[in-house]
C-alpha cells in the first residue's frame, strides 16, 4: 500500500473510530436485553477490529520509518569510517615527516619563489586537514542524532507492539462476547418455542375439558339465582396481588415474547383456603397439566370458574358447593409457573376478564 493511501486510511480509520466509540456506548448503556446485547457486542467487535487495523497501519508506518532510519544511520556509519580512515592517513603521515611536521616543507625550500610555494602548499594540506576533522567530528554526531532517532523509532515499535497484543486480546473476547450472546440468544428463542407450546398445549387441553364439561353443563334450574345477575359485585376467591392479569401480557421469563393469560394468578401464601366466589357443582376435581390440581365449579347458565394450582385433596367432584366454600389450598408453586393461585371465569366458552365480575 502506497504511503498517502495509509495515511488516508488511517485518517478514515481514526474518524470511523470515533463515531464507533459513541455508537458502543450507546447501545452498552441501553442493552437490557439479549438482543440489544448483542447489538453492543456488533458495536464492540467493529470497534476493536478498527483499533487493530489502526494499529496495523501505525505498526507499518513505523516499521518504514525505523527501516529509513536504519539506512540513515549505516550511511552515516560509513561515512564516518571513511573520514576516520583518511584522517588517520594523514595523521600517520604527519608521524612519518617527523616533529617538523609541515615546516619541512618550508626548511628545504632553497629560494623565495620555493618558500612561497611551500608557504601555499603547507597552507592547503593544513585546511584540508582542518577540514577533514571538522567532517569527521560532524559525521560523528549525525551518527549519534541518527542512532538515537533508530532507538525512539524501535521503541515506538515495541510500544505498538504491545497496544497491538492488546487490542488482539480485546478484539478476540469481543468475538467470544458475541458468540456467547449469539448461542445465548438461540437458546432463548428455542426456549420461547418450547414455553410457547407448552402454553398452547395447555391452553388446548384445557379447551379441551372445557368444551366436554359445557356440553354436560347443568341448565338453571326454575326459581334459582343466576350468577349473572350479581356480575360485578362477586367476591374474590382470595385476597392477594394479581401477579399475571388477564389478557396479553408478557412473558415472565422473556419479556420481549407476548402471551394471552385467560385469567388471573394471585399471589398468596402456600396453604391460604381458596373459597368458591358462588354457588355451584364441582365438575372437575384433579390434577391438569399446566395447572396443578385445578377444580371447575358449574354455576350454571353458562357460566365456570376455574381454581388452579391447589393442593390434593380438594373439595371432590361431584359436590355441591356454596358461595365462600372452601374448595382447595395453594400448593407450592409448579416448576416454571408463576406462585399464586390460578383463577379463571369462562362465561359462554369463552375466558373473561375477572375484573369484570369481582368487587
Amino acid at each position: 500500500m502506497a504511503e498517502a493511501e495509509r495515511r488516508r486510511e488511517l485518517s478514515a480509520l481514526r474518524r470511523r473510530l470515533a463515531g464507533l466509540k459513541s455508537r458502543y456506548e450507546a447501545t452498552r448503556q441501553r442493552a437490557v436485553d439479549t438482543r440489544q446485547q448483542l447489538e453492543a457486542a456488533e458495536a464492540n467487535l467493529e470497534l476493536r477490529t478498527a483499533e487493530r487495523r489502526v494499529l496495523e497501519i501505525r505498526g507499518a508506518e513505523a516499521e518504514r520509518d525505523a527501516a529509513k532510519a536504519q539506512a540513515d544511520r549505516d550511511h552515516a556509519f560509513r561515512q564516518s569510517v571513511a573520514l576516520r580512515e583518511d584522517l588517520a592517513r594523514r595523521l600517520s603521515a604527519l608521524y612519518r615527516m617527523g616533529r617538523l611536521g609541515y615546516l619541512q616543507t618550508l626548511a628545504s625550500t632553497d629560494s623565495g619563489e620555493s618558500f612561497l610555494r611551500g608557504l601555499q602548499l603547507l597552507s592547503f594540506l593544513a585546511g584540508r586537514d582542518a577540514r577533514l576533522l571538522r567532517a569527521y567530528e560532524g559525521s560523528l554526531a549525525d551518527l549519534a542524532v541518527k542512532e538515537k532517532n533508530l532507538a525512539t523509532l524501535r521503541a515506538s515499535i515495541a510500544t505498538v507492539a504491545a497496544e497491538a497484543r492488546v487490542a488482539e486480546r480485546a478484539l478476540a473476547r469481543a468475538r467470544a462476547e458475541k458468540a456467547t450472546l449469539l448461542a445465548r440468544l438461540e437458546r432463548s428463542a428455542e426456549e420461547q418455542r418450547t414455553n410457547l407450546a407448552a402454553l398452547e398445549d395447555k391452553t388446548s387441553r384445557l379447551a379441551a375439558l372445557l368444551e366436554l364439561l359445557e356440553t354436560r353443563g347443568r341448565s338453571l334450574p326454575a326459581g334459582s339465582a343466576s350468577i349473572r345477575r350479581y356480575k360485578g359485585a362477586i367476591d374474590w376467591p382470595v385476597r392477594g396481588k394479581v401477579v399475571v392479569p388477564f389478557g396479553r401480557i408478557a412473558n415472565p421469563r422473556f419479556p420481549k415474547t407476548f402471551l394471552r393469560s385467560s385469567g388471573w394468578t394471585i399471589d398468596v401464601p402456600t396453604g391460604t383456603p381458596v373459597r368458591a366466589v358462588f354457588a355451584g357443582d364441582v365438575v372437575y376435581a384433579q390434577w391438569l397439566k399446566g395447572y396443578g390440581n385445578l377444580v371447575v365449579l358449574d354455576h350454571g347458565d353458562g357460566v365456570f370458574t376455574l381454581y388452579g394450582h391447589l393442593m390434593t385433596g380438594t373439595v371432590p367432584r361431584g359436590t355441591r358447593v356454596a358461595v365462600g366454600e372452601v374448595v382447595g389450598r395453594l400448593a407450592d408453586p409448579p416448576e416454571e409457573e408463576v406462585a399464586g393461585v390460578y383463577f379463571e371465569i369462562r362465561e359462554s366458552r369463552t375466558s373473561v376478564d375477572p375484573r369484570t365480575w369481582l368487587r
